[in-house]
């Protein structure tokens, strides 16, 4: 009996996990699709790396939207530790500098509109308000890139173009798959 359950119990976490792993791969093919901002092997990379660290198994949409916008959630908090630390540093100018402060507060507010995301897709099934929601946090990471064009004659670069490429990519996960949710009713 208990070599049954040495070989039955690996064997149903593998098929969940290849459910998961063939979720992540269809909605993510059909979220590229129709979204030229979405870059598919990104959108499979970072849902199947944050399944394999929650150790989650995400088995319908809905799950991959809550899994998305936790990881962009994660992300952005990461962002703030990150801008945190770029404003200690000494070699940034005071217009880097006031542009990393301003960003602080947008990638702060993002959280909060990802919060409000959460709450109205969870518990109200509001799929307009999370998308406007999800919206406003997108659009906190191309303001903050943009005000660090805004100085051409400087030449000012900013530090966390990496970042909110990503960021702004997280979102558009979130916002195509609720987007597909939208359709499907």
């Amino acid at each position: 009996m208990r070599f049954l359950t040495y070989i039955i119990i690996p064997l149903f976490f593998l098929s969940q996990s290849s459910n998961a792993s063939n979720l992540i791969v269809r909605s993510c093919r059909e979220a590229s699709k129709n979204d030229p901002n979405l870059g598919y092997d990104f959108c499979v990379t970072s849902l199947y790396e944050a399944a394999c660290k929650s150790k989650l198994h995400p088995k319908k949409l809905e799950d991959l939207v809550n899994m998305s916008m936790q990881l962009t959630k994660s992300n952005g908090t990461n962002i703030i530790s990150i801008i945190s630390h770029d404003l200690q540093n000494q070699t940034h100018g005071e217009y880097v500098k006031a542009c990393l402060r301003d960003c602080l507060d947008l990638y702060n507010d993002s959280l909060s509109s990802l919060d409000n995301a959460m709450v109205a897709f969870n518990t109200s099934k509001d799929l307009d308000t999370a998308n406007i929601n999800v919206s406003a946090a997108l659009d906190d990471s191309v303001t903050c890139e943009d005000q660090f064009k805004e100085r051409k004659e400087e030449n000012e670069t900013s530090p966390l173009t990496e970042e909110n490429h990503v960021y702004f990519q997280l979102n558009v996960i979130s916002l195509s798959f609720i987007q597909m949710i939208r359709q499907r009713y």
